[in-house]
């Protein structure tokens, strides 16, 4: 029998290089930063990476390649790729890069014309603002708990108050039962403050749960437990996101962590 846990995106390594993501909840930001000789792996770490943070559908993304040692700019189409898939999701998500100024990237990346694309910044305070001025999320309620036993069903009553506000009772009871799950697995087993945040997206809900226990959730083994252990309970909650999530995930925040997970009709 399968226990689903999050898969742990946090950082990926390559021989010569890695590539670590990193939420920023409260602006919808996520950061992808890539270290190391770009090659085949560190590629390919990359395009993973990114793959999955665009499938969180974050309102804004930023590629911080200022320790990326692509001295042949080979990764200029890399990164105007997924410029172009960014641009074509609904919503958009808005796209950013900072790197060395004067690295071959950032030259073959202006020969190019990507800069009008893919707006380039020295550092990660520049990107970090620009994608941020492209305006607030607003379709977003927010809400800050206690680790109490409360807390799961304060997190559900957040995802009614934004389904009757946004016209959206077809996404209204998994969203309830996702939230739930999320905010009961934060109050368990991180036992700090929780923020839980609810963001239309289109006709559906994105839900995030931000807590401040650093350990990403992984994938525990179902099949080295002793029938009718504890685990077996844990794997009912945990099929319940599976089968209500249309995608879901956890990444490193400054302070902790977020799981989160998309919620489609």
């Amino acid at each position: 029998m399968e226990t689903l846990r999050w898969p742990d995106m946090g950082s990926r390594h390559s021989s010569g290089g890695s590539v670590v993501v990193t939420a920023d909840a409260d602006n919808a930001v996520t950061i992808v930063t890539v270290r190391g000789i770009w090659g085949t792996a560190l590629r390919s770490d990359a395009f993973i990476a990114v793959r999955k943070v665009l499938g969180e559908h974050p309102a804004a993304l930023i590629l911080d390649l200022c320790e990326c040692n692509d001295r042949h700019a080979a990764g200029a189409s890399t990164w105007l790729t997924v410029c172009r898939v960014a641009a074509a999701m609904m919503p958009p998500v808005r796209v950013a890069a900072c790197l060395q100024p004067r690295s071959a990237l950032n030259g073959r990346l202006v020969r190019m014309g990507g800069s009008y694309f893919l707006p380039l910044f020295s550092d990660l305070a520049g990107a970090a603002a620009a994608v941020r001025a492209g305006g607030p999320v607003t379709d977003r309620l927010r809400l800050s708990l206690p680790p109490h036993p409360d807390t799961p069903a304060l997190a559900r009553n957040l995802v009614t108050d934004a389904c009757s506000a946004w016209g959206l009772p077809e996404v209204l009871y998994p969203a309830r039962l996702v939230m739930s799950e999320l905010a009961g697995n934060a109050v368990e087993h991180a036992r700090t403050p929780i923020a839980v945040i609810v963001v239309r997206r289109g006709v559906g809900l994105h839900l995030m749960v931000c807590d401040g226990d650093p350990r990403l959730p992984r994938v525990i083994d179902q099949t080295k437990e002793p029938p009718g252990s504890l685990w077996d309970l844990r794997g009912q909650g945990l099929r319940i996101v599976r089968t209500a999530a249309a995608a879901w995930g956890a990444l490193p925040t400054r302070d902790g962590k977020m799981v989160w997970a998309t919620i489609h009709p």
